[in-house]
């Protein structure tokens, strides 16, 4: 017989079923929607310096459903108030139910939450003045991508380092992998502004790496920044613009196979979420930072490796990729949110769509795919997940054991 908390879990969801069929075969199956002060399972009564709750469910950076235990994976970030309080990292594990065309279409129950530690059991947090760890607590993490790997590992991307992060099953870290210098900033600070006018190459302050995939094989990484690296863009109002990321494709070991260039659609954009398909090509979730109404660009990209030049090893890219022989990533635009016909367009779109991933198959055969909102921790503002269903063939079979 089910447990008191999940009848006040599934109590605390609000569902709010779609069954619109698109033209070219794509439809929306369900809403799930997470209220904005629901707590996790962490029973971690204490507050933050900003007087919320370290418990507050929400602030969903990433996604990834784990076919061999039916669990869906949904990764907090940094916490309430982008990096000023202490919040202990961790990710949330979900059972998923997806019923069409029944009400509710899309049922979410949390069945645990896994705090995230550094090697040595500190728990990390997303305070960005904690450049290192202390008696107490490990170093900065500001999580942001998320995939389940083979044999039971995880592995995370940091914007903080940036840098990628194998943890074990319950949330310890295992190592970190090397990145390419060309990311990394010489003077890293608390301050957001003074790190970036501090640093002439590296990331930018807050867009790191964002996005972070698993090949279907297990055997490679792809990380894909949130925006230009400083030498990579121009500076205009004390942050960094441009269109031009960096896309790295790596071994589980952290060695560099390949780095491509992603060119955004436009310098006022960024890139939330990176998916590897079993088909070898790539959806990249690309968005403006507006909300509501002003919201004008939530894009899902499906990418194309092929013919694409590696720059690896390249410390600046040039500002004419053509000229230069540089042949960026192909892209197509595979859905947009803001379509009419979803009719998720208008005051309530929220400003982040972050979570992305293949769901579970449906009866029917038809591919899940899953996309989620992040929340910022705001008690009056739920955390959304909306369930797609994509047309046979539109997603090749493959193996996905993790």
């Amino acid at each position: 017989m089910p447990s008191i908390r999940t009848f006040l879990l599934l109590a605390l969801l609000l569902l709010h079923p779609r069954h619109t069929t698109a033209a070219d075969g794509i439809q929306l199956i369900g809403t799930a929607a997470i209220p904005g002060d629901q707590l996790d399972l962490s029973n971690d009564t204490r507050t933050l310096e900003n007087g919320e709750r370290v418990n507050r469910l929400g602030g969903f950076s990433a996604l990834d459903y784990a076919p061999r235990t039916g669990l869906l994976a949904a990764l907090s970030d940094r916490g309430p108030d982008d990096g000023a309080v202490s919040y202990p990292c961790r990710f949330q594990l979900f059972e998923l139910l997806i019923s069409p065309g029944r009400q509710p279409a899309v049922t979410l129950t949390l069945k645990h939450t896994v705090p995230l530690t550094d090697a040595s059991g500190k728990p990390l947090t997303g305070r960005a003045t904690i450049l290192a760890a202390d008696s107490e607590r490990g170093r900065r993490f500001d999580p942001e991508g998320f995939r389940f790997g083979p044999d039971g590992r995880i592995f995370i991307s940091d914007e903080y380092g940036p840098e990628i992060v194998e943890f074990n099953a319950s949330g310890r870290e295992v190592r970190s992998l090397p990145l390419p210098p060309a990311l990394q900033v010489a003077k890293p600070h608390g301050d957001r502004k003074i790190e970036t006018e501090g640093n002439s190459s590296g990331r930018a302050s807050n867009r790191g790496m964002e996005c972070l995939a698993v090949s279907p094989d297990g055997k490679h990484l792809y990380g894909l920044m949130q925006g230009p690296l400083i030498q990579d863009g121009t500076r205009k109002d004390g942050k960094v613009v441009g269109r031009h990321c960096r896309l790295l494709q790596l071994t589980l070991q952290g060695e560099t196979v390949a780095e491509y260039v992603y060119v955004m659609d436009s310098p006022d954009n960024g890139n939330s979420e990176i998916l590897a398909l079993p088909d070898g090509r790539l959806l990249v979730l690309e968005r403006d930072g507006n909300a509501g109404e002003k919201a004008a660009h939530r894009k899902l990209i499906a990418v194309s490796l092929t013919g694409a030049t590696s720059v690896a090893g390249m410390t600046t890219l040039p500002r004419n990729l053509r000229e230069n022989n540089i042949q960026p990533v192909t892209r197509t635009v595979l859905l947009d949110l803001l379509d009419p016909r979803w009719k998720l367009a208008g005051k309530n779109m929220p400003e982040k769509i972050e979570g992305l991933t293949l769901g579970p198959p449906l009866p029917d055969g038809r591919q899940t795919l899953i996309l989620s909102s992040d929340n910022d921790f705001e008690s009056q503002n739920a955390s959304l997940m909306w369930v797609f269903a994509l047309p046979p063939g539109s997603v090749p079979a493959g193996t996905r054991s993790r």
